[in-house]
């Protein structure tokens, strides 16, 4: 019998160990790719069928939206064409029942998605029967019509979906609890294999070091011999054919070949070192290649191996998915051109980049044979020496297509207005920037159009009719505008519209006109429930470059615009912003120099006389203010108001108390003569905490008794109910303060609270003065004004008295009064005035006195008229 030599033992021993590693560990890989497999169809049929519910609940949603907006309209003795709705929602309950994404779920849930179909069509059948029974129905049969319609849907939409969705959800859990009983059994099996795989090792192991100890054994038996002196002896392993039989003859010549024999023995170690380091490597390389191997097919990328020339060699599950091919179809040509969609010529810079450069990367869009587009990240890397024509290239591609869906649907809803479904602010001034930067020559308007008292419909109706409100004019706009025109809702009630004019010659006619247009669309009467409602609507334009040149600017002259438009009334077109922004610009700038006039020494005091119209004589002054600024006399009708919205007007009215009490007070000593001083009392100031205390000291420092002073104050400042000033007008009066009202007649005025408040005096507005001379009607009611206030003890002054007729008319009256105007005297700076006291006399006015009763009357119209 031929023994098998001890190194070829040696290497099958290895080669079984081998064996059985593989053997075991491919089992298992195959155990684990199956189960892997079995939950990836389970959870892919899940996805797809999950999809397809949601893209039938969404079309059957959208359906619901147009039916909606269809029935809204019903009404009685009218029909309504419901035929695109019926055949939409036909559709819908067709593909629940024939779309093959479902074919799986009907096995399980046949029930389900039988009354969900049925429920769909019985909608569809209950749409034609409303539309039908509306010709005959009532108002009320109509609604109710509409209820009905809009409760199936309801339920169709909660119940029936709900019911598929949750049986969809209950064959998912089936599925895994099928996949997890799987997995226990597998995981039993890996722990039966291992144990029996090591058992296995333990005994080949065993076996081995018996069967090896045996021979060495043999070995040490005659290395024991020669010891004992047997070297010339024959030995009876000498006949054997293997390694022990070789040493047993080698030993006869030991003592002539023992260097020879020593040079073998570390030859054979250097072999057995170097045959064990193989060993260890081969396995190392084994356990990476199947590391390699588990990675490739498991990972959730689409991975593929292509040669240096670009065909396909391999591509794991996830990649043959994704690109909807076998790997045999993906070899057919080289990947860039499957996933490009371009030919060699195309493609070869960039193939190229990626063999020098050893790696490109770059999100692309393709569409696979009869699969939906995939947005796909694709990062290719070389792999090996392309120069030397050896390696390959790994392909790797990130499905982003749902990423990207989902972030064009917030572009989307980022650039919509949720209430009208038109553009919203964001979005337009974006197109505008865009149009500017990309045709900065050329010439666009921009109309604005809103609401008058938009607050009032929301009060009255409710927001939510008040959205809907939104919603038709919003219509209204997008019909007249063409398709590609940007429409959006700006603000709260704010429309605009950009608008390009055909002839730029007559651009500011076809602007208005277009503009009218747009006015004319969105004042349409609508309905809304049960209301018909008519809005008066506002606009106003601006135009580029003319009114601003950028987007911002523009906007904000046609804000201005809107706003000029309201205030002058409201239900107009204002087609001039620039001018409104430029006097916008002039109010800031003037704003802004008030609150520095007084340091600047800019603000000056003008008096003018309240004259007795008994005899002539100066009887007090009315303190006004004056302001020059850059070189100009700015009106106090326009720095006053400014001056009003901040408190600035409490530190000009402090410092021009100040001036006049101390002016007055000083002409009183000059002349020997007691005027009183008429001082504006802004609404601010009678709101300070302690503001009578302030002026008692500022007069008490004067010198000037407090009886002398009357505060003005306007009608307009107690707005609507007087109560809010009452206090402090009465701790004024109680000071010793003479309370005035200012421009009597053109504000709130009411008998209620001249009776209630401190009122010692009136002034009559011009506007009565004027019309005395034409208007008889004027004349009655300004002799009802002054028997009132006679009634009512107040004393009486007349503004804006400019001619001698108006002086005699006012004489003829016969009530006691003091004239203020130009008839008499103009308001003069402090200088003019000191100028007339110096020689400490009070200055005398004539007066025109009537012809005596007794004399013989002229004709009338024609009195003569002297003066004193």
């Amino acid at each position: 019998m031929r023994i098998v030599p001890l190194s070829l033992q040696f290497l099958m021993f290895l080669g079984l160990q081998v064996a059985l590693s593989l053997g075991l560990v491919f089992y298992l890989n195959t155990l684990a790719t199956n189960n892997f497999q079995t939950f990836q169809r389970a959870s892919s049929g899940f996805v797809e069928s999950s999809k397809t519910i949601e893209t039938l609940r969404k079309s059957f949603a959208a359906t619901s939206a147009q039916i909606e907006q269809i029935t809204s309209q019903f009404s009685a003795g009218q029909r309504v064409d419901v035929r695109d709705q019926v055949l939409a929602l036909q559709q819908v309950a067709a593909a629940i029942r024939t779309d093959t994404a479902l074919a799986g779920l009907r096995e399980v849930a046949g029930a389900q998605i039988n009354a969900l179909s049925r429920s769909i069509d019985q909608q569809a059948q209950a749409l034609i029967n409303a539309a039908a029974a509306t010709a005959s129905a009532t108002p009320a049969e109509v609604k109710d019509i509409q209820s009905q319609l809009r409760k199936e849907r309801s339920r169709i939409m909660v119940d029936d979906f709900g019911a598929l969705i949750s049986a969809a959800n209950q064959n998912l859990e089936d599925t895994m609890a099928l996949l997890r009983g799987s997995t226990e059994s597998l995981s039993s099996q890996y722990q039966t294999l291992l144990i029996l795989f090591i058992v296995l090792q333990i005994a080949l192991m065993m076996t081995a070091l018996w069967y090896f100890n045996h021979q060495i054994k043999q070995l040490a038996d005659i290395t024991d011999r020669l010891i004992d002196g047997e070297a010339t002896a024959a030995l009876p392993q000498q006949k054997r054919h293997d390694q022990i039989g070789r040493l047993a003859r080698a030993v006869q010549h030991f003592r002539t070949t023992l260097i020879t024999l020593s040079d073998s023995r570390e030859q054979l170690k250097a072999i057995l070192k170097k045959h064990d380091q193989e060993t260890l490597s081969r396995r190392k390389a084994e356990k990476q290649l199947a590391l390699t191997a588990s990675v490739f097919e498991n990972v959730q990328e689409a991975v593929l191996l292509t040669d240096i020339s670009g065909h396909v060699t391999r591509a794991n599950a996830v990649a043959q998915e994704m690109l909807h091919s076998t790997e045999k179809q993906l070899a057919a040509k080289p990947l860039l051109e499957f996933l490009l969609g371009h030919d060699a010529a195309v493609l070869e810079p960039l193939w190229r980049q990626v063999l020098e450069q050893g790696y490109w990367s770059g999100e692309v869009e393709f569409t696979p044979e009869n699969a939906p587009t995939i947005t796909a990240l694709i990062s290719i890397k070389l792999m090996g020496e392309a120069r030397e024509g050896r390696g390959h290239v790994i392909f790797v591609l990130s499905d982003h297509t749902e990423i990207r869906a989902r972030e064009a649907k917030m572009r989307f809803l980022a650039e919509q207005d949720t209430v009208t479904g038109l553009y919203n602010r964001h979005y337009f001034m974006t197109q505008g920037e865009k149009r500017i930067t990309q045709h900065p020559n050329a010439t666009f308007s921009i109309v604005l159009i809103g609401i008058d008292n938009f607050r009032s419909i929301n009060d009255a109706l409710g927001h939510h009719d008040g959205d809907q409100v939104l919603v038709e004019i919003g219509r209204a706009l997008a019909a007249l505008l063409p398709a590609s025109a940007v429409l959006a809702r700006v603000d709260g009630d704010e429309f605009a519209f950009y608008w390009t004019p055909k002839d730029e010659q007559n651009q500011e006619e076809e602007l208005r006109a277009f503009a009218e247009r747009a006015l004319a669309a969105a004042r349409q009467p609508m309905h809304i429930n049960s209301y018909q409602i008519t809005l008066k609507i506002s606009a106003g334009t601006s135009t580029y470059p003319n009114d601003g040149d950028n987007i911002e600017d523009l906007i904000k002259t046609n804000d201005i615009a809107l706003s000029m438009a309201k205030s002058e009334g409201g239900d107009r077109l204002y087609m001039h912003g620039a001018q409104a922004q430029n006097l916008a610009r002039r109010r800031f700038m003037l704003q802004q120099a008030l609150d520095k006039a007084l340091g600047k020494r800019e603000l000056r005091l003008s008096y003018q006389p309240q004259v007795s119209l008994a005899n002539g004589q100066i009887s007090g002054f009315e303190v006004l203010m004056r302001w020059r600024h850059g070189g100009e006399w700015v009106s106090p009708a326009e720095f006053i108001p400014l001056a009003e919205e901040t408190d600035t007007i409490v530190r000009i009215t402090e410092w021009a108390f100040t001036e006049a009490c101390n002016r007055i007070r000083e002409w009183q000593r000059q002349t020997q003569d007691t005027f009183t001083v008429s001082v504006n009392l802004p609404p601010r100031l009678l709101l300070i905490d302690k503001i009578d205390e302030r002026l008692v000291n500022i007069a008490k420092q004067a010198g000037l008794p407090l009886s002398s002073i009357t505060l003005e104050v306007t009608e307009s400042s107690f707005g609507s109910d007087p109560s809010l000033m009452s206090d402090q007008l009465h701790r004024l009066a109680m000071q010793g303060f003479t309370i005035a009202i200012d421009d009597f007649g053109t504000g709130y005025s009411s008998l209620a609270y001249l009776s209630t408040l401190p009122i010692s005096k009136i002034k009559i507005d011009k506007k009565f003065v004027d019309l005395i001379s034409e208007d008889a009607e004027s004349c009655k009611l300004l002799r009802s004004i002054f028997a009132m206030a006679e009634s009512l003890e107040l004393d009486i002054v007349v503004e804006g008295v400019e001619t001698v007729d108006q002086l005699v008319l006012l004489k003829k009256l016969d009530v006691r009064m003091d004239i203020q105007g130009f008839v008499f005297e103009p308001a003069q700076n402090e200088d003019f005035w000191e100028g007339l006291f110096l020689e400490g006399k009070t200055h005398v006015y004539e007066v025109p006195e009537l012809r005596s009763p007794k004399q013989k009357a002229a004709p009338e119209g024609n009195n003569p008229v002297t003066f004193n």
